[in-house]
């Protein structure tokens, strides 16, 4: 086990002994792991997992999914370590700020040849009603050097009909890696057309509980800048596709299964 994630399990495991806490864990299937517009597993399915302590103020977690890079990349799991302040003020506006690191245990340096990498990212929130805005910060994204951004906004909404939600995200991935990226590409293809290797992602989903599962319907897409990011098949996938989970939290509640 990596020091790093010894450190924060240790933490998690600690953390739960502090009065007034509350530890949580979710487990969720998913037709594919999808990470800002990207498949993370080909598009394939992916078996996820996360355990999370929150106090009133702080929360600390780790969460964990299989992955697939392609052939060159040895190693298929991620784990992420993340930690931050959030709360909610008197008026309703909620905030939350804190930092995420993502981890590829028994993988080698072949990930950099998927666009992937070990790296941390900070974040800042805010929300108000139905909706969230975030931006993400990375000093060294995917570990080649360069800093990145990512803004997002979601919604969430709940439908008239059939005790369904409606769920919709829109994400911006820029900076000065995404710039380096579309360089490499024009040195290793002198017919490349594309203007610009930044990118948008979005998606729209549909989604109901039943008893102790949730369950989400999404449709994914990304808008993309020349042929750097058109990607139908294999690692880092970004075509449109409809995409299924099924998630549950423990611990259980009592009301939930009579719903």
């Amino acid at each position: 086990m990596k020091p790093a994630i010894a450190c924060a399990a240790g933490a998690l495991l600690l953390a739960t002994n502090v009065a007034g806490a509350e530890v949580s864990a979710t487990v969720t299937a998913t037709t594919d792991y999808d990470f800002r517009g990207m498949s993370q597993t080909e598009g394939d399915p992916a078996l996820q997992a996360s355990l999370d302590w929150a106090g009133d103020l702080f929360y600390i977690g780790t969460w964990a999914s299989n992955v697939d890079f392609g052939d060159e990349v040895d190693g298929n799991l991620e784990v992420d370590l993340y930690g931050g302040f959030a709360g909610e003020t008197g008026a309703g506006l909620r905030w939350d700020i804190g930092a995420t690191a993502y981890l590829y245990p028994g993988s080698d340096d072949n990930l950099a040849k998927s666009k992937i990498g070990e790296y941390m990212e900070a974040f800042a929130g805010i929300g108000y009603g139905p909706v969230d805005l975030k931006y993400w910060y990375s000093p060294d994204l995917y570990n080649i050097g360069e800093t990145a951004s990512y803004v997002e906004a979601n919604a969430a909404f709940d439908l008239p009909w059939w005790e369904l939600g409606l769920n919709l995200h829109g994400g911006y991935s820029f900076g000065d890696a995404w710039d380096t990226f579309e360089d490499e590409a024009r040195a290793e293809d002198p017919e490349y057309t594309g203007d610009d290797a930044t990118y948008y992602d979005w998606s729209v989903g549909l989604a109901r509980s039943f008893g102790r599962f949730d369950v989400e319907l999404k449709y994914v897409d990304t808008i993309t800048d020349g042929s750097y990011w058109d990607i139908d098949s294999g690692a880092n996938r970004n075509d449109e596709r409809v995409i299924l989970s099924i998630a549950t939290t423990f611990p259980w509640s009592d009301d939930e299964e009579g719903e």
